[in-house]
């Protein structure tokens, strides 16, 4: 059984600082949602069982989709309130209060003075700088990727010099890197334009737990019949399009790496469609920097590997160098998409 396919759709869920609180007002409230978001479908019940118990106190429900009059806005009241643009969030009074569980503590108690809150603790809590970047390095040492490296590499050693294998493999890497942020990317606007991010951390969560195991099963198992491997197909158009690049330049290698990068995501992706499961739910501005994060994390050890080899290590070495650590990467790679999935699932029933 080969891994299939795996990349479907994501957003980012995006967690925001409360503004200075105040007392309570007549005003109407606006209670600022999108659906589909994980924590908006949480927080929409409290806000409308709270207005059902309090019709004194008119509130707005302000569901952000396809409208652009209602997107203009929310971006009005942010600006307003001085929030970031984050959902779910009740405009109340003078005060932004944003996340779920800072909106559920208000409901439940009469507005009063309090000092700046810190970013709510759902589906970002935990999904640090750290934690992203750490899994763009172990999906970045990818025995699928690695191999396909190692063949691009002997195909330069014998086409000139270093320092154009050096160039070629570099522009070779951006391909990649662009490729597989573009599909991040893509993936984040289309979850933000379908409205359905809990429907896809679920999806993804499961996706990524199976991944896992059989990755893990592989390893456990070496008979087995789990594959972890490019398809036939895109081995074949692999190799053709790395023996056309024999007399090719800069250029050719970038278009080359964007189609390897198409080619492997089904191979390499797992743990990829978990970060963007653990994204899901959000805006685009947010989701940006911890994409670009995670994929230069994901090219890093493809650069190291270019660098190698125009320092004179041969295309060989890194071939057995991967080769004899192909259980470990599985394992690793394995062990961390179980973990995301796992913590995907736990975090929608939650």
């Amino acid at each position: 059984m080969r891994t299939g396919p795996v990349l479907l759709l994501a957003a980012l869920l995006l967690l925001s600082a409360v503004g200075p609180a105040a007392a309570g007002s007549d005003d109407a409230w606006v209670f600022a949602y999108r659906p589909g978001c994980h924590d908006c479908d949480r927080a929409l019940p409290l806000v409308e069982s709270y207005r059902s118990a309090h019709p004194e106190q008119p509130i707005e429900l302000l569901a952000l989709s396809f409208d652009p009059a209602t997107t203009e806005r929310f971006n009005t009241l942010v600006e307003q309130y001085g929030a970031r643009a984050g959902v779910p969030t009740l405009f109340a009074g003078d005060r932004a209060v944003q996340g779920f569980e800072e909106i559920r503590a208000f409901l439940a108690a009469p507005p009063r003075p309090t000092t700046v809150s810190p970013p709510n603790g759902s589906t970002l809590a935990p999904l640090t700088p750290v934690i992203v970047a750490s899994a763009g390095l172990v999906d970045g040492i990818n025995p699928c990727a690695f191999a396909v490296l190692a063949l691009l590499l002997g195909t330069l050693s014998v086409t000139g010099t270093r320092r154009r294998a050096l160039l070629l493999g570099c522009a070779y890497t951006a391909g990649i890197f662009l490729c597989y942020l573009a599909a991040g990317l893509g993936i984040v606007t289309a979850i933000g334009i379908a409205g359905i991010a809990s429907a896809f951390r679920i999806g993804a969560g499961i996706v990524a737990l199976l991944l896992g195991l059989a990755v893990l099963l592989s390893v456990v198992l070496p008979g087995a019949p789990v594959r972890v491997a490019i398809p036939g197909a895109g081995r074949r158009a692999a190799g053709r399009w790395i023996a056309s690049l024999r007399n090719g330049g800069p250029v050719a290698a970038f278009l080359l790496g964007v189609g390897l990068g198409l080619v492997e995501l089904p191979c390499t992706g797992g743990v990829y469609l978990a970060i963007l499961g653990l994204l899901s739910g959000g805006s685009l501005p947010e989701a940006l920097p911890l994409l670009v994060l995670y994929n230069l994390s994901f090219i890093t050890p493809l650069l190291l590997i270019v660098g190698a080899f125009a320092m004179g290590i041969g295309p060989g070495r890194i071939d057995a160098w991967r080769e004899e650590r192909r259980r470990l990467v599985l394992a690793l790679s394995g062990a961390l998409m179980v973990g995301l999935g796992l913590f995907l699932l736990v975090q929608a029933f939650l």
